[in-house]
């Protein structure tokens, strides 16, 4: 945001600033505010950072509700592009010292030209470099100028950051290994990060939220829009990585007055997002044959081109009419297996998928309600889940890990 003066300043929130992230508020604020900001941090580290820990333990499982709206706002939230923390497997937290690579800055143009047809009214980003920079790209010559918030940076890991992976588990050894077996309840250095995280994700959406304008973009970081996304999704912190967030992959939400809150695409990939880490884990890679809108014969080829990308092990549709004729069509473009897809109940499904990858084609209803039984949640989670004919949406199930939804309603790939 501008001050008085039309210099850019930075959000200053209650959470206790890392060395690293007082570095990026005195490269981010204009010369003549770097002592006024600074100040001002050092009182609210004083008054809460003897506090931080103890308001972490007290929101154990909670979810704060976000800010209503009186007026319709749709809200797309991207991450940066790889930096050259992310290539060197560097744990980068809130530090500001890595920059977008040359594939992070082709695959913030990539995402440029995917938005390039939205009206964005306001523009929001971190303003750590390699989300400041994806911003511009995607931003272009847009008016008003980006807004710059200190709110939406990256989770401080504090000790953790600038590690190597390798460094952490020598370093750390069993604080290491508790980061990444059971984040949500993860302390370091007398904070709960992932829990303080969840808390600044509210505060992320009151300050969005609050914009005027009826179409947001947000760019930031991986964490942060994980909590975000679940602070919206009503979601508690032990659904943390559970909700992919790739290099530039954008996610979108509707929200309307009276608190209805919809996702309308997670994780949406310059490239499709089909092929897994590991192709031998259990992943059910869903098409959405809703009854909603058209699908060309265009369409029903790239669907298949799609599919293509990735060794399916078995094909199934969920016996709905509208899916056995999608299954038809797609079928037609591309054989899904050695047979065209066999029909499997909705209640069935789950029974019949095994090892590898799994392509479902299926109504709308029934992909949403295997996400919401997938990541355990409520059953009323899957009425929040807007899904398109067409669409891709992508779950993963790794040995003994809960289920990560890898991206929702991807379409991309759709004329």
């Amino acid at each position: 945001r501008l001050d008085l003066f039309g210099t850019p300043s930075v959000v200053v929130h209650r959470y206790r600033a890392t060395p690293s992230a007082m570095s990026v508020a005195r490269h981010t604020v204009a010369p003549a505010r770097v002592s006024y900001v600074a100040s001002r941090r050092k009182r609210f580290d004083e008054s809460s950072s003897r506090h931080s820990a103890s308001r972490a333990r007290g929101c154990r499982g909670a979810v704060c509700a976000l800010p209503s709206v009186s007026t319709p706002k749709r809200v797309t939230l991207v991450r940066h592009g790889q930096s050259t923390w992310n290539e060197e497997g560097r744990i980068q937290g809130s530090s500001d010292f890595s920059v977008l690579t040359s594939k992070g800055e082709a695959q913030a143009e990539t995402t440029r030209q995917m938005l390039e047809g939205e009206s964005f009214d306001v523009g929001f980003r971190s303003p750590l470099k390699r989300a400041s920079r994806t911003a511009e790209v995607i931003w272009g010559a847009r008016e008003p100028p980006l807004v710059d918030s200190w709110v939406l940076r990256e989770i401080d890991l504090y000790s953790f950051q600038g590690l190597l992976k390798q460094e952490g588990k020598s370093k750390f050894g069993a604080n290491y290994a508790a980061w990444k077996a059971d984040p949500a309840n993860f302390e370091i250095d007398g904070h709960f990060p992932v829990r303080e995280l969840w808390e600044r994700g509210t505060e992320c959406w009151e300050e969005v939220l609050r914009a005027e304008g009826k179409d947001i973009l947000v760019v930031a970081h991986n964490a942060v829009i994980q909590a975000m996304t679940a602070n919206a999704l009503g979601l508690p912190p032990e659904y943390f990585r559970r909700l992919e967030q790739s290099n530039c992959g954008l996610t979108a939400f509707a929200f309307a007055p009276g608190g209805a809150v919809e996702l309308l695409k997670l994780n949406q990939t310059p490239a499709p997002p089909v092929r897994g880490k590991d192709e031998t884990a259990k992943r059910v890679v869903f098409v959405c044959a809703s009854t909603e809108g058209q699908i060309s014969d265009d369409d029903a080829a790239s669907v298949a081109d799609v599919l293509r990308d990735v060794t399916i092990t078995r094909a199934l549709h969920d016996g709905d009419a509208a899916s056995a004729a999608l299954a038809t069509e797609v079928s037609a473009k591309f054989l899904l297996g050695r047979d065209t897809p066999s029909a499997s109940s909705s209640d069935e499904l789950e029974n019949a998928l095994g090892e590898g990858t799994s392509a479902v084609i299926a109504s709308a209803r029934t992909i949403a309600n295997f996400v919401a039984r997938a990541l355990g949640t409520e059953a009323a989670f899957a009425s929040r889940l807007r899904l398109t004919r067409g669409g891709i949406t992508v779950v993963e199930f790794a040995g003994e890990s809960p289920a990560r939804l890898a991206c929702l309603n991807y379409t991309a790939h759709l004329s």
